[in-house]
């Protein structure tokens, strides 16, 4: 047996030995292959580098008329007037009428709500708030439970038509901001004594404290990724009206 695998390895040695041809050309079509594979994986990872970069550089928002685009991400600005009008109409969200909170004084609906966080189902605007710009559900809570209460108590106005805004804008020293929105609403009430329909012009007044994080928060629905705590909310009620305020 040791005879056999002598005389195998002799002649392994003599057919190298004799094609030494065949072994250079295999060696130099293996350092070929070799050297391709390595700078075809080189180009991958520089086309997959610079597809990141690319994408780093943008951003994808929403259109006002809905469509979905991808920009250049730039410094945001919160002192700016476009970032400050951005709050504003974010902010006006939180403004609601029993009308829109009942789906049109639908009865059904209405009975429905047996707690705040019914009204997420009811107003596409609260959950809205919910899902993209209040910081958790704590804040959500505190939101929801002043609507549910002054509904159930029928504090709130029929119907309402938000006329004009003005901003009261503050920078933080935490890197937050702090906004008051003073809203010019036209608000229709029932007079509960007369029955009869009140048409007023009144101001309401909504504070909200916040911060933005785009790496962190920001969707199509919240470019900037704005965050808000619970917001202070200083409507005028029907007990106001009631009170001749």
């Amino acid at each position: 047996m040791a005879l056999k695998k002598t005389k195998l390895i002799t002649k392994l040695k003599n057919f190298f030995m004799m094609n030494w041809w065949f072994t250079g050309i295999s060696n130099i079509i293996m350092i070929v292959l070799m050297i391709t594979f390595i700078l075809k994986l080189s180009d991958v990872e520089v086309n997959f580098e610079q597809r990141l970069n690319k994408a780093m550089e943008n951003s994808i928002v929403a259109t006002p008329d809905g469509r979905v685009a991808l920009i250049n991400k730039q410094f945001v600005n919160t002192d700016s007037e476009v970032f400050i009008n951005y709050i504003a109409q974010v902010v006006k969200m939180m403004e609601a009428s029993e009308s829109m909170l009942t789906n049109g004084f639908n009865t059904m609906t209405a009975s429905k709500i047996v707690k705040p966080s019914v009204l997420l189902g009811i107003d596409e605007d609260f959950n809205l708030l919910y899902k993209e710009f209040f910081i958790d559900k704590k804040a959500t809570g505190r939101f929801l439970r002043y609507y549910y209460t002054q509904l159930k108590k029928g504090e709130l106005p029929k119907k309402i038509s938000i006329l004009s805004t003005e901003k009261q804008y503050k920078p933080l020293d935490d890197g937050g901001f702090e906004m008051t929105v003073i809203l010019k609403v036209q608000k229709d009430f029932i007079d509960k004594t007369s029955n009869r329909a009140v048409e007023l012009i009144t101001k309401d007044a909504i504070t909200v404290r916040g911060f933005i994080d785009p790496s962190k928060y920001s969707t199509p629905q919240n470019p900037y990724g704005v965050k808000f705590y619970a917001p202070k909310m200083n409507l005028y009620l029907y007990s106001n009206y009631e009170k001749g305020n």
